[in-house]
């Protein structure tokens, strides 16, 4: 039986697609998302205004400037903001050197198959060979192989264990930081409980975000450069420290700010290496004063005025309050800015 073919404007006429009914589950649970959103939203701008509010009438050139009195009409902020940024300092110096040597070696060289550490043993026992043949060679050459032999053996399973912890520790509660530290830095290596002590324990905390964001920079460089170095002749380490590096150093650098900015505002691992609440001098960058110095920090410094029994004390809280959250929104928009400025697309 013939069929009529459908004339030119039956052909290109739009088809019609029914409007999809909406069930009164998804209905009711994104009505109840946007509820949340809103309550959320609205506690946060209730605490800001409360906050901005409470600190107009104590924010002053003084409040900046003056050190730490037992008088609330006295008392400034100064030396807490300046231990606050030597602490930073001492967290910079714990964990970019070793945050970043940490990533590179996990992402670049550190061995993931038995196949690769044999291949690596295989050259270090033909040098060694080739050393004592020459004559050279001795105790540390035969120490070296050695090692190689037993590292060829556990190196994998080591640096999966590795990674396994590194992600791991940037989940860790901040205050386990404080009892590591407490246990590593001052009763292992006899340091005071001051200004050094918390410093390094804010480097072991920041350390983590360090490591992976530094993978995920370098992760992210293609390997097609590395590869086209060494085509040309140069080792691997080589085409990794002056190719890899630069083009993943942005990256990490902003992996690296966002990861002091929470510690920043840190609290409990300070408490843990004693946080002082007062002192006579101002924090001293250098590490033998350091050591002995009080541990000193704006958010040490916001909590001692908020338990303050004295409500002059507690009026200066809102006050601390506005001048760190200033100076986190700081740190964000240098890393902002050093993501846009330098970031690559490949």
């Amino acid at each position: 039986m013939a069929t009529e073919a459908p004339t030119l404007g039956e052909a290109t006429a739009p088809r019609v697609i029914p409007a999809r009914k909406i069930r009164w589950a998804d209905a009711v649970f994104h009505g109840a998302l946007l509820l949340m959103i809103g309550f959320t939203l609205s506690v946060l701008a209730w605490l800001l205004i409360t906050i901005v509010v409470g600190a107009v009438g104590e924010l002053d050139y003084a409040f900046l400037t003056d050190a730490i009195s037992l008088q609330a009409e006295k008392a400034g902020f100064a030396y807490a903001m300046r231990g606050s940024l030597i602490l930073m300092f001492w967290a910079i110096v714990t964990a970019i050197p070793l945050g970043f040597a940490a990533a590179l070696y996990l992402e670049k060289f550190a061995p993931t198959t038995q196949a690769e550490l044999r291949s690596w043993l295989f050259r270090v026992e033909r040098r060694h060979a080739e050393r004592v043949a020459a004559g050279g060679g001795g105790t540390i050459g035969s120490a070296w192989v050695a090692f190689a032999r037993f590292w060829s053996r556990i190196g994998p399973t080591v640096n999966r264990v590795l990674e396994v912890n590194i992600s791991n520790l940037a989940a860790v509660p901040s205050i386990v930081y404080g009892m590591l530290g407490l246990g590593i830095f001052i009763t292992f290596f006899g340091l005071n409980k001051g200004l050094l002590a918390g410093g390094l324990v804010l480097g072991l905390l920041v350390m983590p975000v360090v490591i992976i964001a530094s993978r995920e920079a370098i992760r992210a460089v293609p390997i097609s450069m590395e590869q086209g170095a060494m085509g040309l002749g140069a080792t691997k380490f080589q085409a990794v420290t002056r190719i890899t590096l630069p083009s993943a150093l942005p990256g990490m650098l902003t992996g690296t700010i966002l990861g002091l900015s929470r510690a920043i505002g840190e609290t409990a691992p300070l408490l843990v290496v004693g946080a002082a609440l007062f002192a006579t001098n101002p924090p001293s960058l250098n590490p033998i004063e350091a050591n002995s110095q009080p541990l000193l920090a704006m958010p040490i410094q916001i909590f001692n005025w908020a338990a303050a029994p004295q409500q002059e004390f507690q009026d200066l809280a809102p006050a601390g309050i506005l001048v760190l959250l200033l100076v986190l929104l700081a740190v964000n928009s240098v890393a902002i800015f050093f993501r846009n400025k330098f970031s690559r697309r490949w």
